[in-house]
This record gives structure tokens, sequence and C-alpha cells, in this order.
């Protein structure tokens, strides 16, 4: 099968979303699918070779990676134009003649709607997209609009959560297949659990975006003066300003690698997930770093999302009420005296190992071509 997999952004190395592209990408040419990769260059990663160094994997001859640029350059001014990467892209799909396309991106399924409608196309949702706007906008109402034509087209769906694979059936009345997949975790993540780690040494994974809840969890730390939390991730004007809010047992880290962030997660006792219910889209998510903490043996405390009532992982983790550090701070302390079974933990993320992940992915874009 050729794939085309498109991802209309430039790869940074800052956002989760790009390394589960890449992965997923790099898993499903492992697992047997001849995949084109369209992505943008950054400053930073502008390189095939460059993308695996960073995001890791089996480094598959099956995965080509063609860089199309959205920058324009006009005499001295540069110009991003997502228009630009879609016009190169129309010569991708003529040149190559993919047997199916597939992302994760709404203008990107919208392109492929309107311009190339006889390739099939598989959309990857992890949100709704128009929810992260209120509901009288024009966004809401535009990215509505938009959902609506791509998942009238489709030939499959890919839901990153069981309640967003609901909640797509229930708002689009979805007439095609529709698999719940979450995201996958590198079998370096499994980390030796032999030793238990100090309980009291906190961490955080992830960016800073505000309906990820850092600030609770900042808030928390308050009353958890014996404790302390690493913050990995997140740059610029938001860590400041977090930085000098936060008591002197929160150390802040910056984003780091996954390879550099291997040691402090071995370190940690308990990992934290203080995300917020709004806007409605933050409900739809399966985090990423519920697979690392779990993969690293960790203890999680995290807030009460829709993931979690179709989950049980009550062996390592503890649930409080969504945006409250008096919750959360409590659910720290309960964690510790329930214990945590951290062989259980790594067993269910080992679930989700990539070279699992892509041969699943695999099967089920082979079955929608059927």
């Amino acid at each position: 099968m050729k794939l085309l997999y498109i991802f209309p952004e430039e790869f940074t190395g800052r956002f989760a979303r790009e390394y589960h592209v890449y992965r997923l990408a790099e898993s499903l040419a492992a697992a047997g699918c001849d995949v084109t990769l369209a992505a943008a260059p950054s400053s930073r990663l502008a390189t095939a070779p460059q993308l695996h160094d960073f995001f890791g994997g089996t480094h598959s001859e099956r995965l080509r990676v063609v860089w199309l640029q959205r920058q324009v350059s006009l005499g001295p001014w540069k110009i991003r134009s997502g228009a630009w990467f879609f016009r190169q892209l129309d010569r991708i799909v003529g040149s190559l003649a993919p047997d199916l396309a597939f992302t994760m991106h709404v203008k990107a399924a919208d392109h492929l709607v309107k311009r190339h409608p006889s390739l099939p196309l598989v959309f990857e949702a992890h949100e709704i997209f128009a929810d992260a706007h209120p509901e009288n906008s024009a966004q809401h109402r535009r990215l509505l609009e938009s959902e609506r034509r791509i998942y009238q087209h489709v030939r499959g769906v890919v839901a990153i959560s069981g309640y967003l694979g609901q909640c797509l059936q229930s708002r689009f009345d979805l007439r095609v297949p529709v698999r719940v997949q979450h995201d996958g975790i590198d079998e370096a993540m499994l980390l030796d659990a032999a030793e238990q780690p100090p309980l009291h040494e906190l961490i955080y994974t992830g960016s800073l975006q505000a309906w990820k809840g850092v600030p609770v969890a900042i808030e928390a730390m308050r009353l958890l003066p014996e404790f302390h939390l690493t913050v990995i991730g997140g740059e610029g004007k938001s860590l400041a300003l977090l930085r000098q809010a936060a008591p002197s047992n929160v150390t802040f880290l910056g984003q780091l690698s996954r390879e550099a962030l291997r040691p402090y997660l071995q370190k940690a006792g308990i990992g934290l997930m203080p995300n917020l219910l709004e806007p409605r889209s933050a409900q739809y998510t399966f985090p990423l770093k519920l697979l690392e903490y779990s993969a690293a043996g960790k203890g999680i405390v995290a807030s009460c999302i829709p993931i979690f009532d179709q989950l049980d992982l009550g062996g390592w983790v503890s649930l409080a009420p969504s945006g409250s550090a008096e919750a959360l701070a409590a659910a720290v302390r309960a964690r510790i005296e329930q214990g945590i079974d951290r062989g259980a933990a790594q067993a269910w993320a080992a679930q989700f190992l990539w070279p699992q992940q892509g041969a699943a992915m695999k099967r089920f874009l082979e079955s929608v071509l059927t």
C-alpha cells in the first residue's frame, strides 16, 4: 500500500503531535507500508536523518520524507503560507498516485476533499476542532462546516480516544469504519522499576498550554511543602511567567528530548496530569504522558477527564476534580498511602509499543480499501 501521510506543519521538536506523526509514519513503514510523509522543514529539523535522531524509531527504508515549504520569500519579506504548501502537495499527489491519504489536520483533509475527491482518505481525529472556540463564534461555524464535509467524505476515521469516537459518532453521524487507537510508546520508556524512587519527587512533562493545567499543579505544591516538582516542557514567556509564580519546591527545566527526559522520569515517584476541562476540545484527549508515566512505572495523579471513564488503572492512578489545587494535593497524598503497582502500570503501557501500533493501524487502513 502506498500511503501519503500529510503533516502541513514544521517539525520543530516542540509538540507531542510531531512525535506522534513521525513515529506512527515510521511504524507504518516498518509494518510494510510504503509511506511518503509530506511535511514542512524548520531550521531545527530539515532532513530525514535529523527526524530519526530526534524522534527515534527503526529507520525503515519504506519511509520517505518529502519536504514542502510553507515559507515564501518576497524580497526582504518572508511569508508563511499554507496555500503554498498545498500547491506543492497537489503535485505530489499527481506524481505519487497514492492508494490512500492519511492526516490529522483539518485543513489538509479539507483540501484533499475539495481538490482530490477520488483519493481515498482516512482522517485521524485528536479532537473536534470546532469545540476549541465558542459555539457562537465564526471560527466554530467555519471549522464545524469543514469537519462535517470531511466526515461525509472519508473512507475511515481513527479516534485518539473512545470518548472522542463516541462524540464523533453522535455529532457527525459517521457511516464509515471507526478505529479507536491511542498514542504509542517507545520500548526505551519502559524504565527499570526494580528500585522504588522517592515518592515525594513529582514530575510534569508536556506543554504549558492553558488547558494542561500546570498552574493548578504549581498551586498544589504550596500545599505539599515536603514534596518537589520537576516541570519539563515549555519555553519563552509562558515558562518565564510560571517560574515567577512558583514556590521554591518547583524546578523548571524547559524542553528536553525524550532521551534527556528519561533520567528525570527514573528519579520521580509520581507523575502529574492536571488537565482542565475547558475548552470543550480538551476533553477528547488521550495524553501521551499517561503512557510515558505508566511505562516508567510511576504513580499518576490526574484530573478527572473522560478518558479515565473507560480505563481501569486504579493500581497506580488517582483522580482529582479538575481545576482544584487542593484536590490535586490531597490525591497525591492518597496515592502514596494506597501504594503504586509499578508492574501493572508497565504491563498496561507495553500494549502500546510502536511496532504493535503501526501493525494495527496498517490492518485498519488496508481494511478501508477493500
